[in-house]
């Protein structure tokens, strides 16, 4: 190779380089710095036997586990359920105490708001929601103000029996909440504790997490019908998540162009550079 193409291919490549460098620093930049409590591998693998000891209010991932069926709850009005013969549909799960000060309303809310707002019928596609009070104070009565009052900030007409709530007794809680990873701890008169919703198969399967108190509706409808057919999914679906920010001014996810582009970009770029380096390689042993 002569010297000016030498020189030619170290012009370019150097600015490809300085392209790829400034396109992977815009696209860092938009990345939102993610919560500990969320991505921390040392939360999500903590057992849930030390979590009140070491003082950690989070979820540890059982997903692909089967829950106990003989797991015993009580229903609104204080008839004792077994959990194998209730749960025969997908199951969205979520646990709760009804007098928290907390996210609890605010997840429950979420919850009625998506019901009302998504595309789900419970009489064409068979699916139930399921809030169990941690609270072994709380009461049937209690559940039964609970369901009356979110069935009716649901805005459209359900089955009274798609959305149930119950109460249990401190041992069944331990076990339930035991075999689902819910990790919660008592921080005097109320509970420290994660929010998020899970996602059970007919079968009484763990097939997916979702964490927080806001969640995509598309997000929510995909984890019913992975539900009803078994299927075990990562958390939280990360790629929506990638490609969507959320704004808690307006209670919306908007498309977050700044990170997507970047993206396509580096990896357009790392393309285009591989490319341009085995076109080089090649020139390089023909001219030989």
């Amino acid at each position: 190779m002569s010297v000016n193409h030498r020189m030619r291919h170290l012009r370019t490549s150097g600015k490809a380089f300085r392209g790829v460098f400034l396109v992977f620093s815009i696209w860092a930049m938009s990345l939102p710095i993610a919560a500990a409590s969320e991505e921390s591998p040392e939360v999500a693998t903590i057992s849930a036997a030390t979590a009140e000891e070491q003082g950690i209010a989070a979820f540890e991932e059982h997903l692909g586990e089967i829950v106990p069926g003989d797991i015993l709850l009580r229903d609104e009005h204080g008839k004792e359920v077994v959990l194998a013969d209730f749960i025969d549909k997908p199951t969205i799960l979520n646990f709760v105490y009804f007098e928290c000060p907390g996210i609890c309303t605010p997840l429950l809310n979420e919850i009625a708001d998506i019901l009302g707002k998504s595309g789900l019928d419970p009489n064409e596609v068979p699916f139930q929601i399921l809030t169990v009070s941690f609270e072994p104070k709380d009461t049937p009565e209690m559940a039964l103000a609970k369901r009356n009052n979110y069935l009716n900030l649901v805005g459209r007409p359900i089955p009274p029996e798609t959305w149930r709530f119950f109460t249990t007794d401190a041992e069944n809680i331990r076990r339930f909440t035991d075999a689902t990873g819910f990790q919660y701890m008592r921080a005097g008169t109320e509970y420290t504790h994660p929010g998020g919703i899970m996602f059970l198969s007919p079968d009484r399967k763990i097939v997916r997490y979702f964490y927080g108190i806001e969640f995509l509706p598309f997000d929510f409808q995909m984890g019913v019908y992975e539900a009803a057919r078994g299927k075990v999914t990562p958390t939280t679906a990360r790629l929506l998540r990638f490609c969507f920010s959320y704004d808690p001014a307006g209670r919306t996810y908007a498309f977050n162009l700044a990170r997507v582009v970047g993206t396509v970009m580096i990896i357009s770029i790392i393309f285009f550079l591989t490319f341009l380096l085995f076109s080089t390689r090649r020139r390089r042993r023909k001219e030989a």
